[in-house]
């Protein structure tokens, strides 16, 4: 089994088949080439919803799952720089 960095919650590489989501969130994740949750939150949570595929139900199910397992923090609200 591959291992995981430090502090990364093992949530984030899960493969999208696996993980507990709206259906409209898995389809956009594999149309995106996403495998997991680490690679789809390298996104800002605008910039994911400017992305044809990503609404806001897909965010309400991102923002559930991601404070169900404690690391809502991960999804940023702007980009860095």
């Amino acid at each position: 089994m591959k291992k995981l960095p430090p502090g990364d919650p093992l949530i984030l590489y899960i493969p999208v088949d696996e993980l507990p989501i709206i259906e409209e969130l898995s389809a956009f994740m594999r149309q995106m080439e996403f495998k997991n949750l680490k690679e789809m939150l390298e996104f800002s949570a605008p910039d994911l919803l400017k992305t044809k595929g990503f609404g806001y139900r897909c965010l309400q199910s991102l923002l559930s799952l991601l404070d169900d397992h404690g690391c809502i923090e991960l999804l940023r609200e702007r980009d860095n720089f």
